[in-house]
């Protein structure tokens, strides 16, 4: 065989090779399995668009809750004092007395404003500035941490107990990762614990007693002063550690139009300047679901969802389409199918009995579709009539009769009639007489015959 012979079927079968390879069609890359680390107790994702777990690791274990306790005193402070930001207050022995652990050695008399103590708190996790907001918000501490155990037992938190607005570790006080996130994510619904969390620093002004007092983050994921785990697509919530507790890190993550929850707690600990992997590990959970959670879209602008009948226009052919005027996008994994989706809707409002009655306008909001992926409802988008439809006349009038018949009106109506009649016939009789013809007759004797009156 001649060398150019053998060249051209050497492309010819090349050629055929790389058509057959373009013909192919791959699967989507299946979701990796999450980063796990045996340094860490326990752990949660949750997806904070539609309360979708993507990972959670001993969520119902006993645990010291160290420092997320300042995540409960952060929230009930900034609804109790969120008006008074700017008020001045004189700390108190009450305020300051047998606090230990982390302090800004606030002193007995200096005055500072309530956002000066709500930012060190918070900010700076500072145990004597959380125990003065406890006291500015509900007289004691005391009570201010009977408010706590209330508020946790109104979230559903049914397994916290807190003893104190700090997170000193005290054996009695305990919970659990899944009652931590469920506060966390009540707090992250306030904007200002959420900005007071969030800032990588806060200078207090100079007070009677102090110079001015520069405060830097205590979460390292936000504060400029750690680049190692500084992760700028993160706000809020807390971070610290206790011998018992561990390191416990929470915080909210904000990219590509989604918005993360995570709580890493039982953190192990490590001697100064080595690698934190409570830190390193809240990096990593968020880093994975950027690669592998996204937002799919479900529904586009406009789409038709399904044909519904509408009654009483007077025709029995009156239908309309169902249309999910915004669209709907949840925040699923990237390789997700349409058959692993659930898809429901039903009608709300005026038609949550599932008939559709005119009138009817188009554009008008008649129901609700809701999404589901495996147990969770990852999306609920509203739905809109395509179409409009006028009742028809005489069926308005007779369903308003009927309506009629059935309504407190009608029977107060009949029984009004009923107790008239009742008096009319009752007056009959105690009158003793009938009415016949139009001539009134007496009972008993006849009328005398003229010509024998005695």
């Amino acid at each position: 065989m001649s060398r150019p012979r053998l060249y051209r079927r050497l492309y010819l079968c090349l050629l055929c090779l790389l058509l057959t390879v373009s013909c192919l069609t791959f699967p989507a890359s299946a979701v990796s399995p999450p980063p796990e680390s045996a340094q860490v107790g326990a752990a949660c994702l949750v997806c904070l668009d539609n309360n979708q777990v993507l990972y959670e690791k001993r969520a119902d274990v006993q645990l010291y809750p160290a420092s997320t306790v300042k995540i409960m005193t952060g929230l009930l402070a900034c609804r109790a004092l969120a008006d008074r930001m700017d008020a001045q207050v004189t700390l108190t022995s009450a305020m300051l007395s047998g606090v230990t652990g982390r302090s800004l050695h606030l002193a007995v008399g200096e005055v500072l404003t309530v956002r000066d103590l709500l930012f060190a708190a918070l900010c700076g996790s500072y145990n004597d500035a959380a125990c003065a907001l406890a006291v500015i918000a509900s007289g004691s501490v005391s009570s201010f941490v009977s408010d706590m155990n209330d508020e946790a037992a109104r979230l559903g938190a049914v397994n916290t107990y807190y003893t104190n607005p700090t997170g000193l570790h005290d054996e009695s006080m305990t919970t659990t990762l899944h009652d931590t996130v469920t506060i966390a994510r009540e707090a992250a619904a306030n904007e200002l614990y959420m900005a007071a969390t969030s800032a990588s620093s806060y200078t207090i002004p100079p007070t009677n007693v102090s110079e001015e007092r520069v405060i830097t983050n205590r979460n390292a994921l936000l504060s400029d002063t750690s680049q190692i785990y500084r992760n700028g697509y993160c706000r809020g919530m807390s971070a610290g550690m206790t011998d018992e507790g561990g390191w416990c890190v929470a915080t909210v993550c904000e990219r590509n139009g989604a918005s993360l929850l995570c709580v890493v707690m039982q953190g192990a600990d490590v001697p100064n300047g080595e690698v934190i992997p409570a830190y390193t590990y809240v990096n990593s959970l968020l880093s994975w679901a950027r690669t592998n959670y996204g937002y799919v879209e479900v529904f586009a602008p406009g789409a038709s969802l399904t044909t519904v009948r509408v009654g009483m226009t007077g025709l029995s052919s009156s239908e309309t389409a169902l249309l999910v005027p915004d669209g709907l996008s949840a925040y699923l994994p990237l390789d997700v199918s349409a058959e692993q989706l659930e898809t429901s809707w039903a009608l709300t409002g005026v038609w949550a009995d599932g008939k559709l009655t005119a009138p009817v306008e188009a554009g008008e909001t008649v129901g609700t579709v809701m999404v589901k992926y495996g147990d969770e409802v990852v999306g609920t988008a509203r739905l809109t009539a395509a179409d409009t439809f006028r009742r028809n006349g005489f069926m308005n009038l007779m369903t308003g009769f009927r309506s009629y018949l059935g309504s407190r009106a009608c029977l107060i109506t009949v029984i009004i009639f009923l107790i008239l009649l009742l008096i009319y016939i009752r007056s009959v009789r105690k009158t003793g007489g009938r009415y016949r013809a139009g001539t009134w007759k007496k009972r008993g004797r006849g009328p005398r015959r003229p010509g024998r009156a005695k």
